[in-house]
């Protein structure tokens, strides 16, 4: 599915910090593990030093071979913690499901031990609306307060309003997408990050998001999430056996 950009708006500080921040905390910090011997630069990785820990392999530049496979292999899926959800996901094989110290959610994903891109799934209680508009604003309210903690520095965000198809029906999704730094006195990193809302079941908010780190390629990780905005946001449903509101856990 593809949907047109409309031109960039901001909005009020924390409630675009709100997104960013969660964005930021879900990734962490880069780990520094061991790698393969790298390659010359130009040449792919090896197929054999692919892993789901590097999957940039021996590549000259990982992240950027890293980042290249997110927009060149195909989808697959993944099921959330509960076997409630198809969560989509590019080369599906090479993330790791992983939980957050004291955030739980619905389903969280690692693409390589360097934290190349995070996808999370947040599936909660309501007492407002369970429209997207409306649990979008109350996602912003709830993690506003990350923003400050963990030293968030924002762009501009943006507003995408589109549709995902299930089984034949239409139902309306907002994404937004934001542009973002973590600083702190471990690391200084960069974000392109989104976030989507769903259509959901009365008292509850369905909503996922993606983090791609792009502090040494840029324009690369925004098309890595731009492929998930257009492609994989869409994609996320219940799984067929779910037929009426399951429990909102969390791990």
């Amino acid at each position: 599915m593809s949907v047109s950009r409309p031109t960039a708006r901001s909005f009020p500080f924390r409630a675009t910090a709100s997104a960013v921040a969660l964005l930021a905390w879900l990734t962490g910090l880069a780990a520094c593990g061991s790698s393969p011997p790298p390659r010359p630069p130009g040449l792919p990785p090896t197929p054999a030093s692919i892993t789901r820990e590097n999957p940039g392999g021996d590549a000259a530049d990982p992240e950027r071979a890293a980042l290249e496979r997110l927009l060149s292999e195909p989808w697959g899926r993944r099921r959330d913690r509960f076997n409630t959800l198809d969560v989509p996901l590019v080369d599906w094989k090479s993330w790791r499901r992983v939980r957050i110290w004291n955030h739980p959610t619905r389903a969280t994903y690692r693409y390589g031990d360097a934290h190349h891109a995070l996808v999370t799934v947040l599936y909660t209680d309501t007492s407002g609306p369970s429209d997207p508009d409306s649990c979008l604003d109350e996602f912003w309210a709830k993690h506003a307060p990350l923003a400050d903690a963990y030293g968030v520095r924002l762009g501009e965000a943006q507003l995408i309003r589109t549709t995902q198809e299930i089984d034949g029906e239409v139902r309306p999704l907002v994404l937004k997408l934001l542009d973002g730094s973590l600083e702190s006195v471990f690391a200084s990193d960069a974000y392109a990050g989104a976030i989507a809302a769903y259509e959901s079941w009365p008292g509850t908010c369905l909503v996922s998001a993606v983090a791609v780190k792009s502090s040494h390629h840029p324009e690369l990780a925004r098309r890595v999430r731009d492929r998930w905005v257009d492609e994989g946001a869409p994609r996320l449903r219940w799984t067929r056996r779910i037929t009426e509101a399951p429990t909102t856990d969390a791990r």
